[in-house]
């Protein structure tokens, strides 16, 4: 499969807007055809998601502190599609998160970042599908968009998503105490705990067991 993502090209001197076929195959015809059709779904699909935020009211908390975590939550909760590989090609996946954008409208955080564009997994709306993974009561327990976005954009995090998957065991657990916006520490802690460690060498067991312990210790002192 290949995917249609809008860049800024120089033609004749001056900026265009011009689309682009990202795959990691051969770009043959029929790659192209399917291309258009997906672009075709992912901008009807992101014009769906629009609409059912504004009609919710949650567009509203677009820009404000402390509550737009909602907003992306739900936005996540519908982004599940890009993970079905009937409509999305694993291999193809990463080029989908920055696809979103063209056709994100008033969803779009702001400008891309050329962060985004380089490694699209850590885009906006990549982060706000990991967030819809987890429970709800867990999400506004754990923090704001800040410290959720921080921890899933940590180098520790980012090289190793075994992390995320603890914290999502943690979640399914139950066990947290009930104080409030404890995921920043956590962060903290964690990349105290890991900056000069690899934890791809820590089997799940291992590396899950560490990262208990320093959950509990946070818990203590908490």
């Amino acid at each position: 499969m290949a995917v249609i993502v809008r860049e800024i090209r120089i033609i004749d001197g001056k900026p265009e807007r011009v689309k682009v076929f990202k795959t990691k195959r051969l770009l043959t015809g029929g790659l192209r055809e399917r291309a258009e059709r997906l672009d075709n779904f992912l901008s009807n699909r992101m014009k769906q998601i629009e609409q059912e935020m504004r009609d919710s009211g949650l567009i509203q908390l677009k820009g404000k502190r402390g509550k737009v975590h909602k907003l992306w939550y739900e936005v996540g909760k519908r982004l599940e599609f890009v993970m079905t590989t009937s409509v999305v090609a694993a291999e193809d996946r990463e080029f989908v998160w920055r696809a979103l954008y063209d056709h994100a409208g008033s969803l779009a955080p702001g400008h891309i970042t050329k962060r985004a564009e380089r490694d699209p997994e850590t885009s906006h709306f990549s982060y706000c599908y990991m967030l819809s993974k987890f429970p709800w009561e867990f999400v506004e327990m754990a923090g704001d968009w800040t410290s959720w976005s921080e921890f899933f954009d940590r180098k520790e995090t980012k090289n190793d998503r075994r992390i995320i998957e603890w914290l999502g065991q943690k979640a399914k657990e139950g066990k947290v105490k009930s104080r409030q916006n404890w995921l920043r520490p956590l962060t903290k802690a964690i990349h105290k705990e890991f900056e000069k460690k690899d934890t791809t060498v820590f089997s799940k067991e291992e590396l899950f067991e560490i990262l208990d312990r320093v959950f509990l210790n946070l818990q203590d002192n908490g």
